[in-house]
């Protein structure tokens, strides 16, 4: 407790400081999490406590920036990056360290530049695989690619150097968004800073592990993607052509996708059908189809969750969901005697927001039942939100989630407990915040919170 109020009036001197310098901008936040400890005596303990100072200097067009982030016992991490240009060309970098260790994680980059329609991107990493251990372990890693369009026709090349491919990002989301999310990957709702970059194996001598073409061009009455893949295990990969979005001529039906990739031994075919569904008042379904998983035919279509959300007025929402099956497939089939197999069922659960996520993708720290025992799931909530204006300019929002689980069988109507969460501001900078959760035995935890803007 004492080592993290020092903590965090060390960082109030650095705000104080930081607030008087022009070029300054950033944050300060800070939240403690207490809880009711019934074995002795109802005493409140603070099992965990966050802060974080975010600065950033901008000068010359460049922005400069610092993190560091604080838990109850350790400072758990540092990063520094910068963004910016000179001339044609845009850099972006980050430098991570673990002070608790302390040692050294990564250091990553990227630059990229636009000549006549095309944009050429390179990119490295140094990552530290012994950082948690305090046993130095580098490997080092880059990538180079282009992309551009010649008329009607787009293609992509991207070669790797002990690194993971990141082509397949730049194609489906765009450069600027793959920079955004390999470098500063952070989600508001289970935020955790880290990189999406990824060195294959330790050691500093990077040698070419894969070369990736995407070509994208008109073919009869549709859009033909071919993506080739050579590598150094077996040279020649794979070769693949893909078609999305396929008409059938049956209004509620598409064919997602058709997959068809050749081997120098194999070859795979790969479907995903989708469900074309019309805009609904409040209602939200989330349906899926029922395939054989050999065939391309349909046996039939699941409801795998409901959701609705309804504005009331005067600031209001109301939101429910019930998640009927917590697993579902994509709808994809394989062809028979296919030796590669087709994506298969995608595990679901809600976020403390009440929305459905795909867990795994952003971590099972996100689902609103992380952590719990046994096998307790939280399949159902009714929730009210409340937002509007506070006083001297800033904004506050009330939200109250109540969560019930189907498997329980000596809970109140399978009620798991209540989520409250309020949120005021005064002015444009400062928020306060409290939330606590209620359960069956009583008060579970209660979380407070401050954050400065300047």
């Amino acid at each position: 407790m004492k080592k993290a109020l020092v903590i965090a009036f060390v960082l109030v001197l650095g705000l104080g400081v930081a607030a008087f310098a022009g070029p300054l901008s950033g944050s300060w936040s800070m939240w403690a999490q207490l809880t009711v400890d019934k074995d002795i005596g109802e005493a409140l303990r603070m099992p965990a406590f966050g802060t974080t100072l975010e600065l950033d200097y901008t000068v010359c067009g460049w922005t400069f920036g610092s993190t560091a982030k604080f838990s109850k016992h350790a400072f758990d991490n540092l990063w520094f990056d910068a963004v910016g240009s000179v001339g044609a060309f845009g850099f972006y970098g980050v430098l991570d360290f673990v002070p608790q260790t302390p040692s050294f994680k990564f250091l990553a980059g990227f630059v990229d530049v636009s000549i006549a329609g095309v944009t050429l991107y390179a990119g490295g990493m140094l990552y530290n695989f012994g950082y948690a251990t305090l046993t130095p372990d580098i490997g080092s890693g880059f990538i180079v690619g282009g992309y551009g369009a010649a008329g009607a026709c787009s293609i992509w090349v991207e070669a790797q150097f002990n690194m993971a491919a990141t082509i397949g990002t730049v194609y489906w989301y765009g450069y600027d968004s793959m920079i955004e999310w390999i470098l500063y990957y952070d989600t508001d709702e289970c935020a955790w800073y880290k990189p999406g970059l990824t060195v294959q194996t330790a050691g500093c001598t990077a040698a070419w592990s894969g070369l990736d073409i995407y070509i994208e061009y008109p073919f009869a009455c549709f859009d033909l993607l071919t993506t080739v893949n050579f590598n150094c295990t077996v040279g020649f990969n794979k070769v693949g052509f893909y078609i999305d979005d396929i008409d059938l001529g049956i209004p509620w039906l598409l064919l997602d996708d058709l997959n068809i990739v050749f081997t120098v031994q194999t070859k795979s075919v790969c479907g995903q059908f989708e469900l074309v569904l019309a805009d609904t008042t409040c209602f939200t379904p989330y349906l899926s189809l029922v395939m054989d998983p050999t065939h391309a035919y349909i046996t039939g279509i699941a409801l795998n969750a409901l959701t609705i959300e309804y504005d009331m007025g005067q600031g209001v929402t109301f939101k429910a969901g019930t998640l009927f099956n917590r697993s579902w497939g994509d709808t994809g089939f394989a062809k028979v005697g296919d030796t590669a197999t087709c994506d298969g069922d995608y595990a679901f659960c809600w976020t403390h927001a009440g929305e459905l996520l795909m867990s795994g993708y952003y971590g099972t720290g996100c689902c609103v039942d992380y952590g719990i025992t046994g096998t307790a799931r939280y399949d159902e909530y009714f929730a009210i939100l409340i937002d509007g204006d506070a006083c001297c300019g800033g904004a506050f929002s009330v939200s109250a989630f109540t969560w019930f689980d189907d498997d329980q069988t000596d809970a109140f109507m399978d009620w798991v407990e209540t989520e409250v969460d309020i949120s005021v501001g005064f002015g444009s900078n400062t928020t306060l915040s409290v939330g606590f959760d209620l359960k069956a035995d009583g008060l579970d935890n209660m979380v407070i919170g401050v954050k400065f803007i300047f």
